[in-house]
């Protein structure tokens, strides 16, 4: 339920050309932690905003640019980057994100990287973790962690991890050791070529 007390006003510059998108972001009421302590938060429904720099920030149907907080709740938006100490995402998606812990839920990040990362029906081209629970099904072209739990399936081309438990199937097409051993076998073929081509010429 938002109040009546407006937030800081939301600009965007683009081409060259200065425009306002939104008057103000109306403050919001929001239940934060275990305990649902009450704080006020920014709110964006259905706005787009430049960048945002607040404690809370809570995003529905909404797009930014860059988003630096205490905590970020995404539902059906987008940014281009965030950075934040705890960040949920449902049915969303970044560029860039970073966090203490990290929730994706059918949601999608290029990079994304956190000390704790649950990922239910998420996609991440670049996933790393200290510990990652991954639910349901989870695809990343490169997971680097320290210690994956998978409750389902997780397919990705490239994975380094510490431990790993999974009850569902674990689909990694280059181990550690077969990206060695493609890489040193690419090399050798280019050092071939080039000594052939060296004859020739």
């Amino acid at each position: 339920m938002a109040t009546d007390q407006p937030g800081e006003s939301v600009t965007e510059e683009q081409d060259g050309q200065f425009s306002t998108v939104s008057e103000d972001i109306p403050i919001t009421i929001y239940k934060d932690g275990p305990e649902r302590h009450v704080r006020e938060a920014g709110e964006l429904l259905r706005r787009d905003a430049g960048d945002i720099n607040a404690g809370v920030v809570t995003l529905e149907r909404s797009g930014a640019e860059h988003i630096e907080g205490e905590r970020v709740n995404m539902d059906r938006s987008g940014a281009r980057s965030l950075s934040a100490r705890t960040v949920q995402m449902e049915n969303s998606g970044a560029v860039t994100a970073s966090a203490e812990r990290m929730v994706l839920q059918g949601s999608s990040a290029i990079a994304a990287n956190a000390q704790e990362m649950r990922l239910a029906r998420s996609k991440a081209l670049i996933a790393g973790a200290g510990e990652m629970t991954a639910e349901q099904d989870v695809s990343a072209g490169m997971l680097v962690a320290g210690e994956v739990k998978a409750t389902g399936d997780i397919r990705t081309t490239f994975m380094i991890a510490g431990d790993v438990s999974a009850e569902g199937d674990v689909e990694v097409r280059f181990d550690a050791v077969s990206a060695f051993a493609l890489g040193a076998g690419f090399a050798a073929m280019l050092l071939f070529v080039r000594a052939v081509l060296r004859r020739i010429f």
